[in-house]
């Protein structure tokens, strides 16, 4: 590491601690070696806190229904962190929770294919944005497995291919309309390839001032015909999810479930982490 870049970044993380001393307590979870990882999980302790949120809940949901494996998946890898962070925190869920994660990762290897028309936002993205070095990841990964090609031709036949275990975490970052349409196929699999409510992340929905995302183009587009077309299974954001984590953030708001209303697990009682707080009998 080059010493006058970690002596900024350095700087900018004690701004920070001084700003909001809830990064000091983020910075001593991350660096603990006692701390399980729900705990920093729940801090934002971790790396792409948002995956292991969606990750670690959809593993504690699978637990609690007699699950022991998972399917967590990425559509769009570009460079392939995201994927290499997933492998990451599947280790990391499956040490601390005993449910074994499976990555797969969906790109066509060659970059972004031709937009469709205006829904697909060509003024932010072109054909060939984020190519991928395919061999170069391929020696970085060991547990996730690549899926390449266009998701209109992948995803029909995933199920069939890979023989999956109950998806948990869908990551949907494919930027245009017309692929969040094709990679959204997936969810009308068999109920039983799922969890009950199996968390997505939308990474499109939520951008800069260019970006100017909204219902009627992009993921957002995408979600309103899924919901549409489909009386049992639904996409929905979780309400208030910001109020609810101790250092709140931008991906609090883009985090959907889909709920799969006829699965045979949906009405499965789940015992409550803080049992306490629905103890309503009258105090003495």
């Amino acid at each position: 590491m080059n010493a006058p870049g970690g002596l900024f970044r350095a700087k900018e993380a004690l701004k920070s601690a001084v700003m909001d001393p809830k990064t000091i307590l983020q910075e001593v979870l991350r660096r603990s070696g006692k701390a399980s990882y729900g705990k920093k999980v729940f801090w934002d302790a971790v790396d792409r806190p948002h995956y292991a949120y969606c990750v670690y809940q959809a593993a504690s949901q699978a637990k609690s229904i007699g699950l022991h494996a998972i399917s967590v998946i990425e559509f769009g890898v570009a460079g392939g962190n995201g994927l290499v962070a997933l492998e990451r925190i599947g280790r990391d869920v499956e040490a601390e929770l005993g449910v074994k994660v499976h990555p797969f990762g969906f790109d066509t290897g060659s970059g972004m294919p031709e937009p469709l028309d205006y829904r697909d936002l060509p003024y932010l993205w072109r054909k060939g944005d984020f190519e991928m070095d395919v061999d170069r990841l391929r020696e970085r990964l060991t547990d996730a497995e690549l899926v390449l090609g266009n998701v209109r031709d992948t995803v029909p036949s995933f199920i069939h291919d890979y023989d999956p275990p109950p998806i948990g975490f869908i990551a949907f970052d494919l930027d245009f309309y017309s692929s969040t349409v094709d990679a959204m196929q997936l969810c009308d699999a068999a109920v039983e390839r799922f969890i009950p409510r199996a968390f997505c992340y939308m990474d499109d929905v939520i951008g800069s001032d260019v970006e100017i995302h909204c219902e009627f183009v992009g993921e957002l587009l995408a979600i309103e015909e899924f919901n549409t077309g489909h009386q049992d299974r639904k996409m929905a954001p979780i309400h208030g999810l910001q109020h609810k984590r101790p250092v709140p953030a931008l991906w609090n708001s883009q985090i959907w479930v889909l709920h799969l209303f006829e699965h045979p697990e949906y009405g499965h009682y789940i015992e409550q982490p803080r049992a306490e707080i629905f103890d309503l009998s009258l105090e003495d």
